[in-house]
Parts: structure tokens; C-alpha cells; sequence
């Protein structure tokens, strides 16, 4: 991601001058409704509409507060995102400390966990409650620095007489969405906040920098917690030599195969690091459960999906650490190999009762008492022949 270059084509190059027709439009939007585009950006615009759609208050000046300090304990201390962003905002601390701006991390809701940076401005962000804690998602507050990026999926800024809300228009918010490095989903996301008079395309590069960083971070704790889950792997399918088996990560991505699983797919391209999904619709949502819920659980691929395994049997089994969930060990079970063994097995039996009647001359209770079987039993299996 180009960080400056991104930077300048979100912030104009006279913004001041721009921000005072947008106050303009503001005002004329909440008395009257009319929405003048002119100088509206259309990120700005849309959202207006959905505030006004929403019901949020234009005239809000303070931001809700809704989890608790021991959840952001929590948060910070277990999550991988908590964990990451902490430890490279705490690295930024210094940097920002004397800029006049301040750096906070929020979940993918737009709640704020964490928050560094310039202590005076942090005394004033307080009185909007623009701190950890607090709830800043864009259809709660209208459009800011977090809830925008999020909303969008990428970076944004959202400079004073921007935000629909009155008590955010002094401020200038720079933001960029944190992608999972696992399955690319939205973890959260990093603002920084400063004083809208001082509106810096260097902040915008920034805040994208910093999302980066803890990008590689967490690329960092899920590769450690992908080799901790080949060990554990190692030493579970020992357990199973005879079965077809594969290993995913947490998000459902294959993250190593054994022989047998690898013979049973129509494929010559590998599908290590590839979704579950491959290997049968949907599965992804079986494997969240079966983690998250710390259960075994079963699911069958029927004949006709479009899948790379049909007719199978699946057995899931999660690995978990008291860190947290790892993945989740997969057996494949053939549904016709099953069939085809029933079916043997049934052939043989036949067989020796068909011989064992021989050897009876026919007497069904002298067969049954030789083979310890019930009498029915031959009555029903020597119907089935004559039919």
C-alpha cells in the first residue's frame, strides 16, 4: 500500500478553504435537509444520507461508552489483535507524544481498546469520550476517522465540518482498516486524531504505516501458531495411520495433508494454504464451530456438490492450547469405501451360511446353532436369495 501517495489523493490541497463550504453545507443539510454535493466529497455525502436515515443526533457532542475496563484487559492481553497493536502503538508512544495527535486502536465494532499520544489532547478527546472504551462504529456516530475506514474497508480521513456530528468537528481523523493476515477479514482498525486547523497528509501515511505494521506482526503470531499446530498434527495423526487426514488453521485454511488425503483429491495443483472451502462448500462455518465451541463434530459431503470431495464422511476435531484456538484436525472417511466394506462383509456371510446349510442338509437349527445365530436370521437372508 503506497502510504503517501494514498495520502494525497484523500486530504485536497487548499483543505481549510474547502472545510468552510463544507460548514456551509452542513448547516444548510441539518436545518433544511437540501444537501448541496458541490463540495461535498461522496464518501461524506452518502454518509450524511445514512445519518439522517439513522437518526443520529447532527448536535451529538459525546460518544457512549460500552465495554468495560476488564474487557479491554482482556482484549489486550489475549487477542492477537489487542496484543499486536498495543505492542506497536506503545513503540509509537514517543513519536506522537509532543505532535499534538493521538493514535488509538479499535476492534472491527469500532470500539476503542487502546490509546497513545499527546496528553493534552488526550485531556481534550476525553470530554467527547473519545478514549478506550467508548463505541465510534460510523451508523452510531455518523462519519470519524474509525467508524469510516471500517465502514469502507479502506483508509480514510474525515477532517472537521466532515463528521455529521457537531462535537467531532474540531478534530481531524486519519484512518486505516487492520486486515487479518489469515483470511484478509477486518480485525479493526487505527486513527489518529489531531486538531482539524492542522490537517497533514504525513499523518494520513502514518496511520496507514502503522496499520502495516501491525499487519506484519500478527503475520508474525500466526505463522508461530501455524508451526505449533504441525507439531501437534505430527503427533495426532500418528494416532490415525490408516486414515486419510489434513490440518487447517483457525480461519480454514489447509495447512498441511497427509498421503492418503492427498491421493483422495482430483488435483494436481496443491491446496496447502487454500480454504476448506475447496474441499467442500461452506465448511469453513463447521470448523468455527467445532473451535469455538471445543467440540467434535461430523459433516457429510453429498454426491452431487461441486467439491473435490464427494461422498465423504468428515471428522472434526479441534486443537486447542491454553493460549487459545489453533485449528482443527480433519479425518476423511470414503461414504462409498464404507458401503463397498458393508457390502463384502454381507457377501461372506452369505457365503457361510450357504455352506453351513450344506453341511446340515438344509436344517436351519442345526446352521443356526453352529454358526450362533438366530434361526430368523437364515430364514430372512435365504428369503433375500430366492428373490
Amino acid at each position: 500500500m503506497p502510504t503517501t501517495e494514498t495520502s494525497k489523493t484523500l486530504i485536497p490541497q487548499n483543505p481549510l478553504t474547502s472545510l468552510y463550504a463544507v460548514a456551509n453545507i452542513w448547516e444548510r443539510f441539518v436545518g433544511t435537509g437540501e444537501l448541496n454535493h458541490k463540495h461535498l466529497r461522496p464518501v461524506i455525502a452518502d454518509s450524511w444520507l445514512r445519518c439522517r436515515d439513522l437518526g443520529i443526533n447532527p448536535l451529538n457532542n459525546r460518544a457512549r461508552s460500552v465495554i468495560s475496563e476488564e474487557e479491554i484487559e482482556a482484549k489486550l492481553h489475549s487477542e492477537n489483535l489487542g496484543i499486536s497493536g498495543k505492542n506497536v502503538l506503545d513503540r509509537m508512544s514517543n513519536t506522537v507524544k509532543d505532535t499534538g495527535h493521538v493514535i488509538v486502536l479499535a476492534d472491527n465494532l469500532g470500539r476503542i481498546i487502546y490509546s497513545v499520544g499527546h496528553k493534552q489532547v488526550r485531556s481534550h478527546l476525553d470530554k467527547i469520550n473519545f478514549r478506550p472504551g467508548s463505541e465510534w462504529s460510523e451508523k452510531v456516530v455518523g462519519p470519524n476517522g474509525i467508524g469510516t475506514p471500517l465502514a469502507q474497508g479502506r483508509p480514510e480521513v474525515v477532517m472537521g465540518s466532515e463528521h455529521f456530528c457537531q462535537g467531532w468537528q474540531p478534530w481531524v481523523c486519519y484512518g486505516a482498516p487492520i486486515h487479518s493476515p489469515g483470511n484478509h477479514s477486518l480485525l479493526g482498525c487505527i486513527d489518529i486524531t489531531g486538531s482539524a486547523n492542522k490537517i497533514s497528509v504525513e499523518a494520513m501515511a502514518l496511520a496507514i504505516s502503522i496499520t502495516q505494521s501491525i499487519e506484519s506482526d500478527l503475520s508474525v503470531i500466526q505463522l508461530k501458531k501455524r508451526e505449533e499446530l504441525r507439531l501437534i498434527y505430527h503427533d495426532i495423526q500418528m494416532r490415525f495411520p490408516n486414515d486419510a487426514s489434513l490440518l487447517v488453521d483457525e480461519y480454514g485454511y489447509i495447512i498441511d495433508v497427509n498421503s492418503h488425503a492427498s491421493s483422495m483429491f482430483n488435483t494436481s495443483s496443491s491446496i496447502i494454504n487454500k480454504s476448506i472451502n475447496i474441499l467442500a462448500p461452506e465448511l469453513t462455518t463447521t470448523i468455527n464451530e467445532c473451535i469455538n465451541n471445543d467440540e467434535e463434530r461430523e459433516y457429510e459431503t453429498m454426491g452431487e456438490e461441486q467439491s473435490l470431495i464427494a461422498d465423504m464422511r468428515l471428522i472434526l476435531k479441534p486443537i486447542k492450547t491454553k493460549k487459545g484456538a489453533l485449528g482443527c484436525f480433519i479425518i476423511i472417511i470414503n461414504k462409498t469405501s464404507i458401503s463397498i466394506s458393508a457390502h463384502n462383509l454381507r457377501s461372506n456371510e452369505d457365503e457361510l451360511i450357504k455352506k453351513t446349510l450344506q453341511q446340515t442338509n438344509g436344517n436351519i437349527s442345526k446352521a443356526a446353532k453352529i454358526l450362533d445365530i438366530n434361526r430368523a436370521t437364515i430364514y430372512r437372508r435365504r428369503k433375500n436369495w430366492l428373490q
